[in-house]
C-alpha cells in the first residue's frame, strides 16, 4: 500500500491517496467543508503515482462536490482509480458421440457373464465420433500504471483429433474417415482400421468380433470366441478352438485348443506348432515345428520347415502337397494323411447328392400325379370341373419349380464331383524319416509303412491309386 498526503489551499481538508496491489487507488479526505476545493491536487497526486489507467472522473467530481457543499465535517473515502482484472479463458472440452461399451451382464443363474461383453465399438466411415471444443482464450487486464496483465492460459481440450477423423467445416464435430474401431488413448481420439488387444483375449477383453484385422499381443484364452473379418495376428498362443477368421492367421507361438471347438480359417495359417486341435484351413498351413495329436484340414498345401519338423499322431487332410522332416514317431503312433481330398467340397458333394436324390423322388411323385390328372381330364372329355382345373395348375407349378431346383442341384453336383479331388500331381515329401504307423491315403488306396523309410518322396498321379516312391534329394 502506498500513501500520499496533500493539504488543500486553505488547509481545511487533508487527503490521502492509497494504492493497493497496483490495482486500486483510494482517496481519503478529512477536514472541514471548503467551497474553493478543486480536483487539481487529486489529479496531481495521481500523476505523481504514475497512475494512467482506470481513473474515475465521476468519483473525483463527486468527492470535490461533497467537500464544497458539505455542512458537517468531511470524512470521505472513495475509489478514484481502478485497474482492470484479466478475463479468464474457457478450458477446452470434448464430448464422445459414439455409444459407450457394454457393461457386464448378469445371467439368469446370478453369475456375471464376462465373456459376452463388448469392449470395442465399431464405427462406420462418415459417422460422427466426437465433438472437440477448443479452449477460448481470455482477455488481458491492466493495472493502474497501464501495464498489461495476461490471464492464466486456459487448458486445451483433453483430447486431440487423430489422423483418421476429420472436422466438419464450421463445426467442432469430427467424423470418421474410415471404418474401424473407436480409440481413446487418453490423449487423442482416432479410428483404428485394426483392432488391437494389448494383452490376452479372454475374460478381461470378452469375446471378440470385428470385421477387419485383429492384433492380439497376448494369448487367446480357452473358451474365448473370436470372429475376425480380416487377418488375425496372435503374439502368444491360441488356446481356444472357437475361432472363425476370414483372412490369414499368424501365431507367434502355437496352437493348442485341447480339441475344444474347431478353428476355421479362410486364408492361410502360420504357426510354430499345432497340438491337440481341430483346424480347418482353406489356404495353406506353414508350420515351423510340429503337428501333433490333431485333426487338420488344408485346402492347399501343408509345409513344415526343416530342422526336425514332425507330423505325428494326427490326421491331416491335404488337398495339395505336403512336406515335413519326420512323418510319424518312434512310438509308432498312427499318423494318417488323406491326400488330394477337398474336405468342404466333399461334404457339400455328399449333401448335394442327397438333395438331388430327394428332388428325383419328388419329381417322380409329381409326374405320377400329373398322369393321374390327365386320365381324369380324359374321363371328363376335356371339360373338367373348375376345382379340378385349379388343382392341375397348382400341381404343374410345383412340378416346374421342382424341375428348376433339380437343374440347379445337378449343376452344383457336377461341379463338386469334379472339384472334390485334386486332379493334379501331388507330392508327399519326407526329408528325414517315415516311421512305422504312418499311413497315406489317396483315392481309396492306403500306403502303410511298417518299417522306417528315410528321405522319401511319394508322387500321386491322377488316375493312378498307388504312388511312385523315390528318394528325396535336397536341392
Amino acid at each position: 500500500m502506498e500513501t500520499s498526503e496533500e493539504k488543500g489551499p486553505h488547509r481545511q481538508v487533508h487527503f490521502e491517496l492509497n494504492v493497493q496491489n497496483d490495482m486500486i487507488a483510494t482517496l481519503r479526505l478529512r477536514g472541514h467543508p471548503d467551497p474553493s476545493f478543486t480536483p487539481t491536487g487529486i489529479y496531481q497526486a495521481l500523476n505523481e503515482h504514475n497512475i494512467k489507467y482506470g481513473v474515475d472522473q465521476q468519483a473525483i467530481e463527486k468527492a470535490v462536490h461533497t467537500v464544497r457543499n458539505s455542512i458537517e465535517p468531511v470524512h470521505l473515502e472513495t475509489i478514484v482509480a481502478r485497474g482492470q482484472e484479466p478475463f479468464a479463458g474457457v478450458d477446452g472440452t470434448y464430448h464422445r458421440l459414439v455409444r459407450e461399451t457394454n457393461k457386464v451382464n448378469i445371467r439368469e443363474d446370478g453369475k456375471a457373464d464376462f465373456r459376452n461383453i463388448e469392449k470395442f465399438v465399431t464405427v462406420d466411415k462418415g459417422q460422427p465420433v466426437v465433438e472437440i471444443i477448443p479452449a477460448t482464450p481470455g482477455r488481458p487486464g491492466y493495472n493502474l500504471y497501464g501495464d498489461e496483465i495476461q490471464p492464466e492460459p486456459p487448458k486445451p481440450a483433453p483430447r486431440k483429433p487423430g489422423k483418421n477423423i476429420s472436422q466438419v467445416p464450421g463445426s467442432n464435430q469430427y467424423i470418421a474417415r474410415i471404418h474401424g474401431i473407436y480409440v481413446d488413448d487418453g490423449e487423442s481420439i482416432d479410428i483404428s482400421p485394426e483392432l488391437l488387444v494389448e494383452g490376452n483375449a479372454g475374460l478381461e477383453s470378452g469375446n471378440i468380433e470385428y470385421d477387419g484385422n485383429v492384433r492380439i499381443l497376448g494369448n487367446i484364452e480357452r473358451g474365448t470366441q473370436v470372429r475376425v473379418g480380416g487377418n488375425l495376428f496372435v503374439g502368444g498362443t491360441i488356446e481356444s478352438g472357437h475361432l472363425k477368421v476370414a483372412g490369414d492367421i499368424e501365431v507367434k507361438q502355437g496352437i493348442n485348443t485341447a480339441r475344444q471347438g474347431t478353428m476355421q480359417c479362410s486364408g492361410s495359417i502360420h504357426s510354430t506348432y499345432i497340438e491337440n486341435s481341430v483346424v480347418i484351413c482353406d489356404g495353406s498351413l506353414y508350420i515351423q515345428k510340429s503337428i501333433l495329436s490333431s485333426y487338420v484340414i488344408s485346402h492347399e498345401n501343408v509345409e513344415l520347415e526343416t530342422g526336425g519338423s514332425v507330423v505325428a499322431g494326427s490326421e491331416v487332410v491335404c488337398f495339395g502337397n505336403l512336406s515335413v522332416d519326420h512323418l510319424g514317431s518312434k512310438a509308432g503312433s498312427v499318423t494318417r494323411l488323406f491326400m488330394g481330398t477337398h474336405y468342404k467340397n466333399t461334404r457339400q458333394w455328399e449333401h448335394s447328392k442327397k438333395e438331388l436324390e430327394g428332388l428325383d423322388q419328388s419329381l417322380e411323385s409329381l409326374t405320377h400325379k400329373l398322369k393321374q390328372y390327365r386320365d381324369k381330364v380324359q374321363r371328363y372329355r376335356g371339360n373338367p370341373p373348375v376345382a379340378l382345373q385349379a388343382e392341375i395348375r397348382q400341381s404343374f407349378r410345383e412340378y416346374k419349380e421342382e424341375l428348376a431346383k433339380q437343374k440347379r442341384a445337378t449343376g452344383i453336383y457336377n461341379y463338386l464331383s469334379k472339384h472334390r479331388s485334386n486332379p493334379d500331381l501331388l507330392q508327399v515329401t519326407v526329408r528325414n524319416l517315415v516311421h512305422p504307423g504312418a499311413e497315406i491315403r489317396y483315392h481309396g488306396h492306403t500306403e502303410k509303412f511298417t518299417v522306417e523309410s528315410s528321405a522319401t518322396v511319394l508322387e500321386f498321379f491322377p488316375g493312378e491309386q498307388k504312388p511312385t516312391i523315390k528318394a528325396y534329394k535336397p536341392n
